[in-house]
């Protein structure tokens, strides 16, 4: 039996081989890099979504609501947020959450300091909105920023690696102070950081005696004033808090916002959101769902441009000197009425010219029905009175009838 020796330089290839690869391999350095590719198109629509993304992490369902009509179609809903203030101005709007409250429902409601007069809601718990003027804001009533120098200030911001939302994170900071929130022994003492240009003001606060008003039973204030008060309606809990913005995605990590939320949010049913959603255009909804209906809009486009456009270059001179004989042009003509079986046309004007001379030298043909025409035919010519009929009624042609038909017409020409 015959062995296979493997050979000292196959081995030899082989362990060069490898070792050619151990070193590639081991020159290669491997790292992690991680690419600041901003917000998503759904974080810059909803300012809400980080909120919202917390909340359902918790265990709490968050729903959108774009109006208030849509809150007796909410089941189970336990907590509704106004993010944006001024939203209850019609006294049915008053009625349904002033009824929603009593029965258990927890409201956390956004001051606005210039048009808390038309609000309701404000108007009914006695509850005032205020600027806040800081140190800073009078500096700054003496030297305010163009918007040339804030410009350049933001593109060397910019220009330095910083992301738009660090900039407006850090825009935010200048203009926020602590809040202490005490709630009861078993959670104590949290912070807040809401902004300082708007503060809530309440009556009970210079008159204690008033008792024609709600009371809140709970408030919390920064240096600059109170930012965030509470009232019991029936079962229920409003809460009024002067800025809203703490809980969006640019600020809610930033102390104990987001647990305040948490907080403030009811142990039972979800949480709503009631903000102006920002819709798709139609252009957008349409690309999404109805692709077909625009690719065949485009090419009717297309077609009524083509059809009532005018022809492009410039129009070349005929020449003449390519033109088709006079018997090029009869023989396709011909050509082409005996391909779509037309040949009725090409035995019409001979048929035409021997009725018309048979008029002119038979006294009674034009007086006499079309038998008797075919007779006095046959007796002038000598003919078959059936061949004559044959010649001027037939019109499904072949080769052999069509040429028999002109040949006949030709001799009672002749004969007549």
């Amino acid at each position: 039996m015959k062995k296979t020796r493997i050979s000292p330089l196959v081995v030899l290839g082989v362990v060069l081989l490898a070792l050619v690869i151990w070193g590639l391999y081991s020159s290669i350095e491997f790292y992690n890099e991680t690419e600041q590719s901003g917000w998503s198109r759904k974080a810059l629509y909803n300012p809400y979504l980080a909120a919202q993304t917390f909340m359902n992490d918790s265990g709490i369902e968050v729903t959108d609501v774009d109006t208030l009509v849509k809150l007796d179609q909410l089941d189970s809903l336990g907590t509704l947020f106004f993010s944006d203030a001024n939203q209850v101005q019609a006294p049915r709007q008053l009625k349904q959450l002033m009824d929603w409250l009593e029965v258990g429902g927890n409201v956390i409601y956004s001051a606005d300091s210039v048009s808390h007069d038309d609000d309701l809601l404000l108007r009914e718990f006695g509850v005032e909105v205020d600027w806040s003027k800081t140190e800073e804001d009078a500096e700054a009533d003496g030297e305010e920023s163009s918007l040339s120098e804030t410009l350049r200030d933001y593109n060397r911001q910019i220009e330095e690696g910083k992301s738009r939302e660090e900039i407006a994170r850090e825009f935010g900071k200048s203009e926020e102070a602590l809040t202490r929130i005490v709630f009861d022994d078993d959670i104590g003492e949290i912070e807040a950081a809401f902004g300082t240009s708007r503060v809530l003001q309440h009556a009970s606060f210079d008159d204690d005696d008033d008792a024609g008003l709600h009371q809140p039973f709970s408030w919390s204030s920064s240096e600059y004033g109170v930012h965030m008060m509470q009232f019991e309606v029936g079962e229920g809990l409003l809460t009024i808090v002067s800025d809203p913005g703490i809980w969006t995605s640019y600020h809610i990590d930033a102390h104990d916002n987001a647990y305040l939320l948490w907080l403030l949010s009811s142990e039972d049913g979800s949480f709503a959101i009631l903000r102006s959603v920002l819709h798709d255009s139609i252009w957008v909804l349409m690309k999404r769902n109805a692709s077909e209906l625009l690719i065949a809009a485009g090419l009717l486009i297309v077609m009524m441009v083509w059809h009532q456009g005018n022809r492009f270059g410039r129009m070349l001179p005929r020449d003449l000197s390519r033109a088709r004989a006079l018997g090029e042009h009869f023989s396709s003509v011909s050509h082409y009425l005996w391909h779509r079986r037309k040949a009725e046309y090409l035995v019409a004007p001979l048929r035409q010219a021997v009725l018309r001379r048979a008029s002119l030298i038979l006294g009674e043909f034009a007086r006499a029905d079309q038998a008797r025409q075919f007779e006095l035919i046959a007796e002038r010519c000598d003919l078959n009175p059936e061949a004559i009929a044959r010649a001027f009624s037939i019109d499904d042609f072949n080769e052999a009838s069509f040429v028999q038909t002109v040949r006949l017409l030709k001799r009672i020409e002749q004969l007549l």
